[in-house]
């Protein structure tokens, strides 16, 4: 059995990634698994989420796309140089988003150059690879419809249009890469959790 991985969940918003997040430390534990970190983005550490509130909250002047992109680099050097990167040796890290969403969100949703992308990469010096994704992949429509009586922040705001883009974008990379297991999130949720579990259990023996 593996001592110590890293496993992120991705997906739109109304994918359902914090109850799978805690699924799947609930099934680690399970196992007698025990040395468990749980962390998301943006945020993470006290730093990195004072960036998430200023990437999450509507303000009177315009939001620049670009500047949300340096926002979340910065949260993620945070994260990376205070939580994962001093525990990824010990510790089994399991993170709601990580540098997928900056693909999707970023160069799907908003227009971003990719080039853009892998330049912050580089720069914030991020080579640390999950070991396994889990992507629940969801219709947008019935994303949101799962997220209408939350006080939405302002990327939950976005219309369909920038979610099937991102959702688009999402399957671009995961239909392309193993790591990456595709689980269909319009399912009902024990149908969801039966899928996880099993793709964890095969992970964890492999």
């Amino acid at each position: 059995m593996k001592l110590n991985k890293f496993i992120v969940v991705e997906g739109i918003d109304g994918s359902g990634k914090t109850t799978i997040c805690n699924y799947i430390i609930y099934l680690l534990k399970c196992w007698n698994i025990n040395n468990i970190i749980r962390t998301h983005e943006p945020g993470g550490t006290i730093l990195a989420e004072k960036i998430r509130n200023l990437i999450k909250n509507s303000y009177k002047e315009f939001f620049s796309y670009k500047t949300e992109l340096l926002l979340l680099y910065a949260a993620r050097l945070q994260l990376l140089d205070n939580i994962i990167k001093p525990n990824i040796k010990d510790y089994w890290i399991i993170s709601d988003r990580y540098d997928l969403s900056s693909y999707a969100y970023q160069i799907g949703g908003r227009g971003i150059q990719k080039k853009d992308i892998l330049f912050l990469q580089k720069f914030i010096n991020n080579n640390i690879i999950p070991n396994i994704v889990i992507y629940l992949d969801v219709n947008p429509l019935i994303g949101l419809q799962r997220i209408k009586n939350r006080n939405k922040d302002r990327i939950e705001k976005e219309s369909i249009k920038f979610f099937t883009n991102v959702r688009k974008y999402y399957l671009k990379i995961a239909n392309n890469n193993n790591m990456i297991k595709i689980i269909d999130a319009n399912n009902n949720l024990s149908n969801v959790k039966l899928l996880v579990k099993k793709i964890l259990f095969n992970f964890i023996k492999s």
